[in-house]
């Protein structure tokens, strides 16, 4: 439709693999270098990969084209067959005569010796060459290896030429078919286009289709190279469908806006625009813009109410009204106070239904800060007449008395961490007696209590000390099976357990078979295996 219209003489971008259209980049060139070695006269394995695209069936076709006249070649395209149906297709390809019904594997291969032996008397090279072989199974690859067994004193028989993706390379390394792998002489992978071949790529095919003129703009040639990545079937699509749209739009050249249009018609799904505001470079700048405006918002307001947060922060500590804090009188300790210090205190009128100023064994000490001072105090509850209570905060210009409750309080707290230590009671100044035996009291039953005794009484056992796995006889590594630790609960009472190969196990329990788990330890766990015993750490595998 176009070639008229740009003055071509045939269509230079179409996607069939026509080797004069080939464009021998340096990678290109390499390729087909290494493809020639892997013919010489030792013969063996050569291996071509690539990614989708890249033009590995192109130089395959390229490679058949230089073949010498005393070469033979097989090309196989749909390697997806079994063993037996590759060896017919290989018969089929070199003109090889078998029965077809009831052909087995041994008849096939009998059939394609006879025929290897014929050419290699008639001085005539055997080469066969498997395109998207990442699709053969691992048992026609073995095949395919013991057909190149045939070989005389200098050479094999039979050449191979593997093509595929880069999952061929994969499947080459299963352990199973390393025979196969070491008997590679030659490797390459094909690699796509840089941005500078790609316009060189361009011209190449315009010129062949008779074209002397670039018909795409730079612009347009550089957003080829990044939509594409470079890879040569993908550029095709492009160009081709770029062509078309400049002329339907009636443009003696290829823009940029052409190419992004001509990219969502042709790839479709595959091609997502990617605007100027989806770049992470751009993302990056504006999540660090909104960074900075948030520290500097908090900074400034933190200036601006700063001060007054500071005046009114120990002014604002409430709790909800404590419901049964007149009932509790054995804890609660009066304190005197007149209206006037509460009103100091509390920053309003004083409530002439005022009962008491109180504070209990539950009542918390708050530190407070207050000009760069920091002082204690004691939570105090207000009660009034109608039995309700609020816990009441003083503010920065506390009372003496305040400050003497808090140590007090302190004090205290201090003494009862004392008595749980030494589990003996001490008189310390500002706690009471009720306290003190009330603790004691407490002390002397647990003292009492035989699961204290018991557990007082009770001796830590050693852990015990064993080799690694990896210090054990290699019989032993090898024939110990899989072991997955997942959870690892240790507990000095006895009551450990580990969770393996997915069921929970504790100490005594049977792995599995002849495999014991002996103990748990906190970093480690003891095993015997067929009376060898070993450690291995917690939550590890094997």
């Amino acid at each position: 439709m176009y070639k008229g219209y740009f003055g071509l003489k045939e269509s230079p971008f179409s996607i069939a693999p026509n080797p004069r259209f080939l464009f021998m980049s340096e990678r290109h060139k390499e390729a087909l270098a290494h493809l020639s070695y892997g013919l010489g006269e030792t013969g063996g394995f050569a291996l071509l990969t690539g990614e989708v695209g890249t033009g590995k069936t192109t130089i395959s076709r390229r490679l058949m084209e230089q073949l010498p006249e005393n070469t033979q070649a097989a090309f196989i395209l749909n390697p997806t067959l079994s063993s037996q149906e590759l060896l017919a297709t290989i018969c089929d390809e070199l003109k090889i005569r078998y029965r077809k019904t009831g052909a087995t594997l041994k008849t096939l291969t009998d059939k394609i010796y006879e025929k290897l032996n014929k050419n290699h008397q008639a001085n005539l090279n055997t080469l066969l060459i498997i395109d998207e072989a990442q699709h053969l199974a691992p048992e026609v690859l073995e095949q395919l290896r013991l057909l190149t067994n045939l070989e005389t004193d200098t050479k094999k028989l039979l050449q191979v030429i593997l093509i595929g993706q880069p999952e061929l390379k994969q499947l080459l390394q299963r352990r199973d078919l390393r025979q196969l792998a070491q008997r590679i002489t030659a490797r390459y992978h094909l690699l796509p286009l840089t941005k500078g071949e790609v316009g060189h790529y361009i011209q190449h095919r315009l010129s062949v289709a008779q074209c002397e003129r670039m018909l795409f703009e730079r612009a347009a040639v550089a957003e080829i190279h990044r939509i594409s990545q470079g890879i040569p079937r993908i550029i095709n699509l492009l160009c081709e469908r770029s062509l078309t749209n400049a002329y339907c739009s009636n443009n003696a050249l290829v823009t940029k806006k052409i190419v992004l249009l001509s990219a969502q018609e042709a790839l479709g799904d595959e091609y997502q625009a990617t605007y100027w505001w989806q770049h992470k470079a751009v993302k990056a700048l504006a999540a660090c813009t909104m960074l900075a405006v948030i520290v500097s918002s908090s900074y400034f307001l933190g200036q601006f109410f700063g001060e007054d947060i500071n005046e009114t922060s120990a002014l604002n500590i409430t709790e909800p009204a404590v419901n049964n804090l007149i009932s509790d009188t054995s804890a609660t300790a009066l304190i005197a106070a007149d209206n006037e210090s509460l009103a100091t205190n509390n920053k309003k009128t004083p409530d002439e239904n005022l009962v008491a100023l109180t504070t209990d064994n539950a009542s918390k000490v708050f530190e407070i800060e207050s000009d760069g001072d920091k002082k204690r105090a004691v939570e105090q509850r207000i009660v009034t007449a109608d039995n309700t209570a609020n816990v009441l905060m003083p503010d920065k210009n506390s009372s003496e008395q305040l400050s003497t409750l808090a140590d007090s309080k302190l004090a205290e707290d201090k003494a009862i961490s004392k008595v749980k230590e030494k589990l003996s009671v001490k008189a310390v100044d500002g706690v009471s007696d009720d306290l003190l035996a009330l603790f004691q009291s407490a002390i002397d039953d647990t003292e009492q209590d035989p699961q204290f005794k018991n557990s007082a009484n009770q001796a830590v056992e050693p852990e015990v000390n064993a080799p690694t796995l990896s210090d054990m006889p290699a019989w032993v590594q090898s024939e110990l099976p899989s072991l997955n630790f997942q959870q690892h609960i240790y507990t000095s009472e006895g009551e450990s357990w580990v969770k393996v190969n997915g069921r929970d196990r504790y100490e005594g329990d049977t792995i599995s078979e002849k495999l014991v788990l002996n103990h748990i330890y906190g970093q480690k766990v003891i095993l015997t295996f067929k009376g060898q015993q070993f450690s291995l750490p917690a939550l590890s595998s094997w």
